[in-house]
């Protein structure tokens, strides 16, 4: 059995756009992608407005069909075996459509557990734990109208639906978009928890600080190819992207400081604020954070200071992305 939950090969996926009455354009909304969610982790899916992330999700969802390449989801494939992948998938694709206004939480979940093929009774009840999962049991949400629900409401019965069947997979398209702090915060934490509890777990956004909270491994594509990927710690150390090192020394000028840390690791600039005996430094260095750590102790004793304070500030995924698009 294959340690992977999602395969993606070399998988291509064109439009043709209408322009006009005659005129006819090729759209190639992927372009050979490929990458593989490992079990049991997250994964982000991310790039600009109409890099193929939405195509991505929807044929791994099996409501597209790709024009070349191969995925697979659990091991089935998504084109010969689209009803074996329907059974082990949850799919949100928005969180604010799908669902009859007039019923509430508990009766939308119920209806939905129906047509899966559920008893009245194991719907009850299934239904019943998917609210409380996420949340809504104990707001006292579940029995009011959908129709009252706000949106992060909405995003928390949406995510209800899609674990209704308990699946080894979710795909999860944007699905804390236009939501409050406290609600996204909540969506956030849930998918961390169906993580530990061995949910495979694909999830694309525009949110750069919640996908590195959440995701293991990133995947960033652009015009429809795959730019770069790895963990969000390995795609900031393989930019080679600056961190921002700030301290504060006593018995030492800043700039021999300086002049000694660069003969171990590349200062690009830096700023000092001499006080008498005692200078505070911003240094903005590339390297990864245990040699920049190493070196400024080293550094320190070699020069025979005293280091009052020292705070190491990593790049973000925000910083890796930005980096990663404006390349290609």
């Amino acid at each position: 059995m294959t340690s992977y939950g999602i395969e993606v090969r070399g998988l291509w996926k064109r439009y043709i756009v209408r322009e006009g009455f005659r005129r006819r354009r090729v759209v190639e909304a992927l372009r050979g992608i490929s990458f593989s969610v490992r079990r049991g982790t997250v994964h982000a899916l991310l790039g600009p407005n109409g890099a193929g992330k939405t195509t991505t999700v929807r044929i791994l969802a099996t409501l597209l069909l790709p024009d070349a390449g191969e995925a697979r989801v659990m091991g089935y494939d998504v084109v010969r075996e689209a009803k074996m992948i329907r059974e082990h998938i949850g799919v949100v694709l928005d969180v604010s459509k799908g669902f009859y206004m007039s019923l509430t939480g508990y009766e939308n979940l119920v209806f939905y557990a129906l047509l899966k093929g559920y008893s009245l009774t194991d719907a009850r009840r299934r239904a019943k734990e998917v609210l409380e999962l996420v949340g809504l049991e104990a707001m006292g949400a579940s029995r009011r109208p959908y129709y009252t629900y706000s949106l992060g409401m909405r995003a928390r019965l949406a995510i209800a639906k899609a674990l209704l069947s308990d699946p080894d997979v979710l795909l999860l398209d944007e699905p804390t978009l236009g939501l409050d702090v406290e609600s996204a915060r909540m969506v956030r934490s849930l998918i961390q928890e169906l993580a530990r509890m061995g949910k495979t777990i694909l999830v694309t956004g525009h949110n750069m600080y919640e996908i590195e909270l959440v995701s293991n491994e990133v995947t960033i594509i652009n015009k429809g190819r795959v730019v770069a990927s790895g963990s969000p710690r390995e795609l900031k150390e393989r930019l080679g992207l600056v961190y921002r090192v700030a301290l504060t020394l006593h018995g030492v000028r800043g700039e021999r400081f300086v002049e000694e840390l660069r003969k171990s690791v590349s200062v690009e600039k830096f700023e000092a604020i001499e006080s008498g005996d005692s200078v505070s430094l911003t240094l903005y260095v590339r390297g990864s954070r245990g040699s920049i750590m190493q070196a400024v102790l080293e550094v320190v004793q070699k020069l025979n200071a005293s280091l009052r304070d020292l705070s190491i500030v990593e790049p973000s995924l925000e910083d890796a992305y930005l980096a990663v698009i404006a390349k290609g």
